[in-house]
């Protein structure tokens, strides 16, 4: 990263703890992930495989995303078509760190409204916020420090109504907007990089809006508070205590944050799950990765394990989080 964007490696340790990123490259080869769509496709067919499964045993899909390759067609209806997945309802939810919960808290209300089993996938990639001519000497200080906080990344999970099988079972979910009267903390546009129009800075010059922006103080100021709050309601929920739980998720922003906020919360090292300082922020993905992380950490300990998920979007205040039962089998998945 220090080499690609021009920034110090002491820097990026020293302020945002990440060490590393995965970036979609439209010039790899074939086969190599180049968009949303790819990953996301990806992700969803080794869920697949992992589970044993193939496309028509699904009753539905749903993607949650905040980088889409297009307006239309839904991206989602191209994953379906190329993962085989067809005659079932499907779903595209623009949404930002809390989407991976969003599209879990939808899919848990679909299976409870009958439907036996689905697929749910979260992916993100930044490859729209590159210059057209994929030069960063084009890019504003500003612009190339996001590409030290963000990164692409694909994450699925299959999900089911019976409850005895293998994997995670969702005790309690907590998922609802508070953003009523607050400034928003992160902003995407949608036009691409150089359809931009010119606004005024603040040195008075003209120059072309910023394709997004973030208000990190109000994301450093407020996060902690509404990943606390999370994990207190769903305490309230289970008569679980977060000082208990096997494994706790917390929010994922940048290395750096995300130990303060693990620090805030009381959470021990033991106990939490984290990947932003390998992964980047990868936006939908990252709560995938998460339990993936947690579950693998998981091999040899006793049914009955608790986990405890808090993500928390700053885009509008999004606020939602998870209550987890681990349930093993006996072959060991």
């Amino acid at each position: 990263m220090a080499a690609r964007f021009g920034l110090h490696e002491q820097w990026l340790e020293r302020m945002t703890g990440n060490r590393s990123r995965y970036f979609c490259n439209p010039d790899s080869p074939a086969g190599v992930p180049k968009s949303t769509g790819d990953l996301a496709t990806a992700a969803g067919g080794k869920a697949l495989e992992a589970a044993g499964l193939g496309p028509g045993d699904v009753d539905f899909l749903i993607l949650t995303t905040a980088s889409p390759d297009h307006l239309m067609p839904a991206t989602v209806n191209l994953v379906a078509d190329r993962l085989g997945i067809d005659g079932v309802p499907t779903f595209q939810l623009t949404s930002g760190c809390a989407g991976a919960l969003q599209g879990l808290y939808t899919a848990r209300a679909l299976l409870a409204g009958g439907l036996r089993r689905g697929l749910v996938i979260g992916a993100d990639t930044c490859l729209k916020f590159w210059p057209s001519k994929r030069d960063v000497a084009d890019m504003r200080p500003a612009e190339m420090i996001n590409f030290a906080l963000f990164g692409d990344g694909g994450g699925a999970a299959v999900v089911e109504a019976d409850t005895d099988g293998p994997g995670f079972v969702v005790e309690q979910m907590v998922l609802r907007a508070v953003g009523l009267g607050r400034k928003p903390a992160q902003v995407v546009r949608w036009y691409g990089a150089e359809g931009a129009p010119h606004v005024t800075g603040p040195n008075g010059i003209s120059a072309p809006e910023p394709m997004g922006e973030e208000d990190y103080k109000a994301i450093e100021r407020h996060v902690p508070e509404a990943a606390a709050r999370v994990l207190g309601e769903l305490g309230d929920l289970t008569g679980w205590l977060p000082a208990e739980m096997d494994r706790v998720l917390t929010p994922q922003l940048n290395g750096v944050m995300t130990e303060k906020i693990r620090e805030y919360l009381g959470v021990r090292p033991e106990q939490a799950v984290s990947c932003v300082a390998e992964t980047g922020n990868n936006g939908n993905a990252l709560p995938f990765i998460q339990l993936r992380r947690a579950r693998a950490g998981m091999n040899g300990t006793a049914d009955g394990a608790r986990v405890m998920v808090a993500t928390i979007e700053s885009s509008k205040w999004v606020i939602s989080g998870m209550a987890l039962r681990h349930q093993g089998a006996s072959d060991g998945r």
